[in-house]
């Protein structure tokens, strides 16, 4: 927490992506896999071979059948997931708040992961798993479940069993093995075995501004742990720094002389106070040892506000929050794929492709996700970019409105809306904040019910600023501009980032073309 103790950080997947795992591979490189909460496809798969530059490969959550709740909300779903490589098989073991704690596996991840296999008897989330040498598994994770019948939780702190990776059954009692040096949120816990000694790493202070990792060791699993006395290993709390929030770390090539780390942070621009809202996203660093710890104490890490193209800001993937069970949308087309057609449900994939064109069923519904997900769109991977995309016919919307939205929450969002042509023929074009409730209409144009609409939102280090384009006269009109922070976290609130996308509330079938994402 020291500005004289700073390093850059490299980061490798932009937009939000938090809470990455990673694992080495048998033959040489490494795959990472991250929390996709309330979003589908969900944890998404990427690959390297230098630990430095990715590229994603695929989801290992694609169909309802590993995705399983009755009701959702905002930043529930998938947390936290722990990826390792154990005799043959990748083993991906996380929680579904809404469900329960499971674990995925796979000989190869780009072939696709198999169905849930369910973990009962153990409680709390961020779930990991550690294979020592003779073969044994444990499961970690922090406190959870019930009070006891006295009322009592479990104290906070990283618990650890025994476990079946084949049935998910839990074989030994629940041992606390460690409090944490603060008692704040003990969390995302990860086991490793050095030289014959075992170590446990975990985040904690919260997954906000005192966000840290820590370390201690042991010459056994379940302890006792000897604290590292250079704790917390990495943390930006109480710096001005743009890269905030860091924490939750998992490395790989452990008991190397020098080990890969990741860990995920939030950028923030120079407001004051900071603000940030594209999400929390991962990093990646090299650290070396001496005498049996890491070096790092108390380290700090900074990067640039926004990309230079080098960490997947161009990438764009169709995402929706929930599943769209009603196959509300149809994503086809793009500059990669011209002949693909990719559906954002479960029984079909997405593409990467940008330019597309999205087919949207209007529902008569919000922006909440009661009866599943009402707009498709791409995670914003920069502050400086640019979403677009034209209403082929506005008049197919026969009630209710349509359009762009920048999404945080269902209660945090941003719409660029065409409401249905009124008796005069006219479609009337708004953008809006919508702020918990309070909603603010910062600028309006009526346009003909016979033009061709381009809605386009225009992000910067602030805000966004919102206009609309007639296709037929090229005329753009500018419709305000609205500040970023009405979606950041100090106000939004949530672990995800911002989506940006399309949307149809209401009756009618909308056609998007050439929507496309641009930084």
């Amino acid at each position: 927490m020291t500005l004289f103790n700073c390093q850059p950080a490299r980061r490798i997947a932009s937009g939000f992506h938090p809470d990455p795992t990673i694992c080495e591979k048998p033959d040489g490189g490494y795959y990472m896999v991250n929390s996709s909460f309330e979003f589908f496809p969900g944890m998404p798969v990427f690959e390297s071979e230098d630990g430095e530059h990715w590229r994603k490969i695929g989801d290992a959550m694609n169909r309802e059948a590993q995705f399983p709740y009755e009701t959702m909300g905002n930043s529930q779903g998938i947390y936290a997931p722990t990826l390792r490589w154990h005799d043959g098989t990748y083993y991906l073991i996380v929680t579904n708040v809404n469900k329960g704690n499971m674990i995925l596996t796979t000989a190869d991840p780009h072939a696709g992961w198999s169905d849930p296999i369910w973990v009962e008897g153990w409680p709390g989330i961020d779930p990991s798993l550690f294979f020592d040498d003779d073969g044994t598994a444990y499961i970690c994770g922090n406190e959870g479940g019930e009070p006891d019948e006295n009322g009592e939780r479990e104290p906070a702190g990283i618990y650890l069993s025994k476990i079946d990776v084949e049935t998910g059954t839990v074989l030994t009692k629940r041992q606390r093995i460690c409090g944490g040096i603060t008692g704040s949120n003990p969390e995302g816990p990860h086991m490793y075995k050095r030289g014959g000694t075992y170590y446990l790493m975990w985040a904690e202070g919260g997954t906000e501004s005192g966000h840290m990792e820590n370390i201690a060791r042991s010459s056994s699993p379940t302890g006792p742990y000897e604290m590292y006395p250079g704790n917390p290993l990495i943390t930006n709390r109480s710096t001005h720094l743009t890269l905030q929030a860091i924490g939750h770390c998992d490395c790989a090539h452990f008991d190397a002389d020098s080990t890969l780390m990741v860990f995920h942070g939030t950028r923030n621009n120079d407001e004051y106070p900071a603000q940030g809202w594209i999400g929390r996203e991962p990093y990646a660093v090299w650290f070396t040892w001496q005498d049996g710890w890491p070096c790092l104490a108390d380290q700090s890490y900074d990067c640039a506000l926004d990309g230079c193209g080098e960490s997947l800001e161009r990438d764009v993937e169709w995402i929706t929050p929930a599943i769209d069970k009603a196959g509300r949308f149809t994503v086809s087309g793009g500059d990669k794929h011209a002949a693909a057609t990719c559906v954002p449900r479960a029984d079909g994939l997405l593409c990467d492709s940008n330019g597309v064109t999205i087919d949207v069923h209007a529902a008569d519904q919000s922006f909440d996700l009661t009866d599943g997900p009402t707009m498709v769109g791409t995670r914003q991977t920069d502050f400086r970019c640019e979403f677009g995309a034209t209403i082929a016919d506005a008049r197919e919307l026969t009630h209710g409105e349509t359009g762009v939205a920048v999404y945080a929450n269902a209660n945090h969002y941003l719409t660029l809306g065409v409401h249905a042509a009124d008796d005069d023929g006219l479609l009337r074009v708004e953008a809006v904040a919508h702020n918990a409730g309070l909603v603010s209409v910062v600028g309006a144009v009526n346009e003909s019910a016979d033009a061709t609409l381009r809605l386009v939102v225009r992000g910067d280090d602030y805000g966004y600023a919102f206009a609309v384009r007639n296709t037929f006269t090229g005329e753009e009109q500018p419709l305000g501009r609205i500040p970023g922070k009405v979606l950041s976290f100090v106000n939004a609130g949530g672990f995800t980032g911002i989506l940006l996308g399309v949307y149809a509330h209401g009756r009618g079938e909308i056609t998007f073309t050439d929507v496309r994402y641009t930084v």
